[in-house]
């Protein structure tokens, strides 16, 4: 997830299909991987909290520096807190205070984890689906234990424990080098444009989290072609 209450490349470009998602694709390939984002793809969140902190102020906690190295795993919650506390001249006590609200407030995409349910479904377990999310370690083991289908995923990657974030190059690829997978054959799907050209860069099809129905159109499209390959293997034999 970029996340905390917020809370996984060089292809032709084609025009976009469907309102709000941007693909990216060349001939397209045989795709068999699908990494998700966490915030504001698989969880919504809501910014506003009963504190003094606004959620533009939250916000921009988040955008800066200090909150990328606490993501990373190089600082602990109190450290993080306490050097944000002293930038923005807030109290840590009021931080911790309204990022546990904006935690609170995350819903997961019920819409979505269907959807994979049913690609996954379709493709009879020939389909790799990964989780790769800009998370503090705190928030993931919150996170984590949100019931929600965590199932639909073949792994989950958190920053905190990759040690790097997007769009990082390094966290994509020890997530190529940790699952195996081939970029080319791989869709990935981030609501943060930054997030989704660094994928690109390696050779990963990406997908803009804009709207909803455009994503999902996109995803259809893009999987459907091989469900119905994987059909009409079947249906010959093969």
């Amino acid at each position: 997830m970029q996340r905390h209450g917020p809370l996984f490349l060089t292809a032709q470009p084609q025009p976009k299909r469907g309102p709000g998602a941007e693909l990216i694709m060349g001939d397209q390939p045989e795709y068999r991987t699908l990494i998700l984002d966490l915030g504001d793809v698989l969880f919504t969140w809501s910014a506003e909290t009963r504190t003094s902190i606004s959620p533009r102020l939250l916000k921009d906690i988040m955008n800066g520096p200090t909150w990328h190295d606490y993501e990373r795993g190089r600082l602990s919650q109190s450290e993080a807190f306490e050097r944000l506390g002293h930038e923005f001249s807030v109290e840590p006590a009021v931080i911790d205070e309204a990022f546990k609200q904006a935690r609170e407030s995350l819903r997961p995409n019920e819409e979505l984890l269907a959807l994979v349910r049913e690609l996954k479904a379709q493709f009879h377990g020939k389909l790799q689906v990964f989780a790769l999310s800009n998370i503090s370690l705190p928030d993931y083991e919150y996170v984590i234990e949100l019931p929600t289908d965590w199932s639909i995923f073949d792994r989950v990657f958190a920053s905190a424990l990759l040690g790097e974030r997007k769009p990082d190059r390094a966290a994509y690829e020890k997530v190529i080098r940790e699952t195996g997978i081939d970029p080319a054959t791989t869709v990935f799907v981030d609501d943060r444009i930054e997030n989704v050209q660094a994928a690109r860069e390696l050779g990963i099809h990406g997908i803009v989290f804009d709207k909803q129905e455009g994503v999902f159109e996109a995803l259809r499209r893009i999987f459907g072609d091989r469900v119905q390959q994987i059909k009409e293997e079947k249906a010959e034999g093969k």
